[in-house]
């Protein structure tokens, strides 16, 4: 029993004491305490199996000799691999414990160029034992090294007899290094006890007690309006905290930290290349194409750029010989341009995806809130604190934490402000009982217009917006004869308010169209350098089915390994070129279990 597992059985023994001391009833005490212990014993015997695995078998722990292997290293197609062969092993193996040292990122004077933070690296494992003596028994063992997790260093075997000769491949990227330290056979598996996980596991299913038993949960919305305030906020804390956790552990380590690099002298398209354009005073990216892919017959095939060898600014547009950016620009003006007027430095990237993600989970609770408040009061208060739950689980904005690139600025930023603006909008009152707040609606078309302005495919919500407008023309009209205003003066003062920012920022949409492209309606995507010509591309509903079916209804594959859900990409045996953007995305109905109910939403 190691110092980890004393330490968290004194954690959950202080978090029992504390649990008995709370004012809930016998029988929600003796659940959660019951639940504790089943939680403790599913950390130690089910996620911590393989620490068991040396117990039962006479296993020899020995530190191998890199004397006596033989070393080799290849490198293929951006990926290093180095392969160490242990000939004459004879004895039993059960692990094998490769001690890797992960490099920082680094300029290397051997290899005269700067080296990327290795995160992880790749492990396979081929071997003869006495069921198999001629030659190697391929990939009998894999593993993956990750930085910061001790055990992904034992790679857990299952041999017969003894093994007599074994080859360790370990890969990694061509552009990042590691140093094997030593390997060692049969070293224990170290036991891994997660408070986290345990306390995890315990809070979700507790909470699903908790909102299944508890009276006061049970009452309506309406009934309850303050605990369902409290309680909405504490679910929004829960996920903006959860929000900071992805960011940082997915872009945060060896030392760096969330805001901890507010000087950064370089940025991407958004965040850099915008703003130095901007700041010169036009539309055009101040970097120029080169005369090779000027000269090309096409230069949006981008099979004919990859024959022709030559250098171009991926996923950028290119019209007329100069180098645009297809994204949107409300970004740019609101945070990454001032920020670097003041500064003299560029926002970094992800800190930017996160302000914008946080305010679009804030925003989307308080939509949710209000569209539960005043549509549907009567619904019991556990059903509505569960759907806010499912939906911001499944609102897909925690891909942009997790690789925030200058299209997660796009789709964060895009996120935020239509939240808001829907928020906006249904706070005016257009559709609901109450007087028309004119200044809720001059919020909701600024906001909405915003978004267009993160990301233009977003105008669709715009559309949608002017239905919910034109229903609260006509409810405006009613309040002008009920109160005796004037009708004509009423309903101007009605469609300046909710149409004014769409025709103003709309405008701001189109003369930076027409700037870069001589035309007011042209965003520009068909002159991308990405993955097709979309000069030539075809529309295909074969291809609109594919898209249809697998982001709402193929059931993903569940495989008791990490990450346990796979998804299960069907072309539903349609031919062409069909382009993935992200495998987790499928199947969001699956992804958002609960959210199946809403097939008995008509009845």
């Amino acid at each position: 029993m190691n110092a980890a597992l004393m330490i968290n059985i004194c954690l959950i023994l202080l978090f029992t004491g504390v649990f008995n001391l709370l004012p809930a009833k016998k029988q929600t005490k003796n659940f959660g305490l019951t639940l504790l212990v089943v939680c403790m014993l599913l950390e130690v015997f089910v996620f911590n199996f393989h620490s068991f695995h040396l117990w039962f078998r006479d296993y020899e722990e020995k530190q191998l000799s890199f004397e006596d292997a033989g070393i080799s290293r290849d490198s293929i197609e951006g990926i290093s691999q180095t392969t160490l062969t242990f000939s004459e092993l004879d004895q039993t193996v059960g692990t094998v414990y490769i001690d890797v040292a992960l490099h920082e990122a680094a300029y290397s004077e051997d290899f005269e160029k700067v080296i990327k933070q290795t995160d992880k690296v790749t492990v396979r494992i081929d071997a003869k034992d006495e069921t198999y003596a001629a030659s190697y028994r391929s990939s009998v063992a894999d593993g993956l090294i990750i930085r910061g997790d001790e055990q992904s260093s034992t790679i857990v075997m299952n041999m017969s007899g003894k093994v007599s000769d074994m080859r360790i491949t370990l890969t990694s990227d061509s552009e990042s290094l590691f140093t094997v330290n030593g390997i060692t056979v049969n070293k224990a598996v170290p036991l891994n006890i997660s408070a986290f996980r345990l306390l995890l596991i315990f809070g979700v299913v507790f909470g699903m007690y908790i909102l299944i038993s508890s009276r006061a949960l049970n009452c309506s919305i309406d009934q309850k309006g303050k605990l369902f305030a409290y309680i909405s906020f504490g679910v929004t804390v829960v996920f903006l905290l959860f929000a900071i956790l992805i960011t940082v552990l997915y872009n945060y380590n060896g030392g760096a930290y969330l805001f901890g690099d507010l000087k950064q002298t370089s940025g991407n398209q958004i965040s850099q290349e915008l703003v130095d354009a901007f700041e010169a005073g036009q539309a055009e990216l101040l970097e120029k194409p080169g005369e090779h892919i000027l000269s090309m017959e096409n230069p949006y095939d981008w099979g004919e750029r990859i024959n022709a060898g030559i250098g171009y600014k991926w996923d950028h547009l290119l019209y007329e010989g100069k180098y645009y950016s297809y994204y949107g620009i409300a970004p740019v003006i609101l945070l990454f341009l001032p920020y670097h007027l003041l500064t003299g430095y560029y926002f970094p990237t992800p800190e930017a995806v996160l302000i914008f993600g946080m305010i679009g989970i804030a925003f989307l609770t308080l939509l949710f809130y209000e569209f539960s408040k005043k549509l549907f009061p009567k619904l019991p208060l556990n059903i509505a604190i569960t759907s806010l739950i499912i939906l911001q689980a499944s609102s897909c904005v925690w891909y942009c934490f997790a690789s925030p690139l200058f299209y997660e600025i796009a789709q964060a930023s895009g996120f935020a402000f239509t939240c808001a603006g829907f928020y906006f909008l249904l706070k005016s009152n257009v559709i609901t009982e109450g007087r028309i707040f004119k200044r809720h609606l001059v919020l909701s078309s600024f906001c909405l217009s915003c978004a267009v302005l993160c990301r233009p495919t977003l105008a669709v919500y715009c559309i949608a917006a002017l239905l919910f407008i034109g229903a609260g023309f006509f409810k405006n009209k009613k309040e002008a004869a009920s109160r005796g205003y004037s009708a004509a003066k009423s309903s101007v003062v009605y469609l300046t308010s909710a149409l004014a920012c769409f025709v103003v920022i709309g405008s701001v949409q189109m003369i930076y169209n027409y700037v870069r492209f001589d035309s007011f309606f042209d965003f520009g995507i068909q002159y991308s350098l990405t993955i097709n010509d979309f000069t030539k591309a075809q529309y295909h509903t074969d291809f609109v089915t594919i898209g249809f079916w697998n982001f709402l209804f193929a059931a993903p594959v569940i495989k008791p390994e990490f990450p346990f859900v796979f998804s299960n990409f069907s072309s539903l045996d349609t031919n062409g070129y069909y382009f993935i953007a992200n495998t987790n995305a499928i199947g969001v109905f699956y992804r958002a279990f609960p959210a199946l109910g809403l097939f008995l939403s008509p009845f």
